[in-house]
């Protein structure tokens, strides 16, 4: 696997399966755009042309979205511009190219950014995070987690030297709300106030351009589309192994919608207080964040195993500090299990959440330690 107990990260074996993993990108992505099939990316293309077209509200609307899309490449089922408006002034400047072309730069550019953001975290780590399984993922359908993911640890890196443009950065995350919606929290708990400044003047100024730019109607477009999304995370539409929510795990193993309600709701309220904990405390900002992370991911029943880019950051962190390179090999398998039952494989048990639970217990455990126990000859060993 792409850690080593001593140096932090195998350099060796992280290239190996970073350029595996481009290889198969790259295939995926060529195969993909010269004889067309449908992409996750058609619909950002679909609502940004529609935009373009002067008929932002149309991107909301799910017969005319899926004509244009249908237009263009033929498939079954839906796929519905999720997203607040905000996020349209993302994906509408992509909509000036051709299809093809459009998703080849989507995808080069997503990537180059969550590959920055990373080495700006931690400056060693670029064949690592590129050989994160979720990024597969995500260059093969040509998804947003490298851009939220990019944008969530970009943030992360500037967090303690320039606190307000962290902010800045990770307010931006109100394309995808979700994710970003303990930010409050812990900026709070733990007196970040020029940060939670930044993160509160970022996302409300898209709202804001949104709203001037694209008109009050495409905000109740999006909320009149949330009884759709709202199904596909409580009755599985897609498939409960395709999410990576612990209401999605619970489901695909049997459970029933109250338990499995349940259970999500007690995994979210704890991952929320070690927020609020870890926040408060006196412990490095990479060792906060690395709690944020995996806690996000954990919060929101509509989550998919591309929005777990994010997750390489509490990775990089155990293994900076020296982590078990057994451990952190066997949690960077899940996402690859994951990531082989979107196609299929195996649908009887959807691993995805026991990553996020497991780095939040490993991550705390690292934080309770002691200098001398960290230096220990036992610890050095993990």
């Amino acid at each position: 696997m792409p850690w080593s107990a001593r140096k932090g990260f195998h350099e060796p074996t992280a290239k190996v399966f970073a350029l595996v993993f481009g290889t198969i990108m790259t295939m995926a992505l060529f195969a993909n755009v010269t004889n067309l099939r449908r992409m996750d990316f058609i619909s950002f293309w679909a609502a940004g042309k529609l935009t373009l077209a002067g008929n932002p509200l149309a991107a909301f609307d799910i017969a005319d979205h899926n004509r244009l899309q249908q237009s263009l490449v033929q498939f079954e089922g839906l796929m519905p511009f999720a997203y607040p408006p905000p996020f349209l002034l993302f994906v509408t400047p992509f909509a000036l190219l051709p299809y093809a072309i459009a998703a080849v730069v989507w995808v080069g550019l997503t990537y180059a950014l969550y590959i920055l953001a990373a080495r700006k975290f931690a400056p060693s780590s670029g064949w690592t995070a590129a050989a994160f399984p979720p990024v597969l993922l995500n260059g093969i359908i040509a998804q947003n987690g490298l851009l939220t993911g990019g944008i969530f640890i970009f943030g992360a890196a500037l967090l303690k030297s320039r606190p307000f443009q962290a902010g800045l950065v990770m307010g931006c995350l109100v394309i995808k709300p979700h994710l970003g919606v303990l930010l409050p929290l812990a900026f709070a708990a733990g007196g970040h106030w020029r940060a939670f400044a930044g993160a509160a003047a970022s996302s409300l100024g898209l709202l804001l351009i949104a709203l001037l730019v694209f008109g009050a109607g495409t905000y109740e477009a999006f909320f009149e589309q949330m009884p759709l999304f709202s199904s596909i995370a409580a009755d599985g539409l897609v498939g409960w192994h395709k999410m990576a929510s612990v209401y999605a795990s619970m489901r695909l193993f049997g459970a029933g919608a109250t338990a499995a309600w349940s259970g999500h709701a007690i995994i979210a309220c704890i991952a929320t207080l070690a927020v609020w904990t870890a926040w408060r405390r006196k412990i490095e900002p990479e060792a906060k964040v690395a709690v944020l992370a995996a806690a996000t991911v954990l919060i929101s029943p509509y989550i998919y195993l591309y929005d777990t880019v994010l997750l390489v950051l509490p990775f990089l962190w155990l293994a900076r500090k020296g982590e078990d390179w057994r451990v952190l090999g066997a949690l960077w398998c899940i996402p690859l299990v994951v990531v082989l039952q979107n196609w299929g494989f195996n649908e009887t048990f959807n691993p995805a959440p026991l990553l996020p639970i497991a780095l939040i217990v490993l991550v705390w455990r690292r934080v309770q330690m002691t200098p001398r126990e960290m230096e220990s000859p036992r610890a050095a060993a993990h």
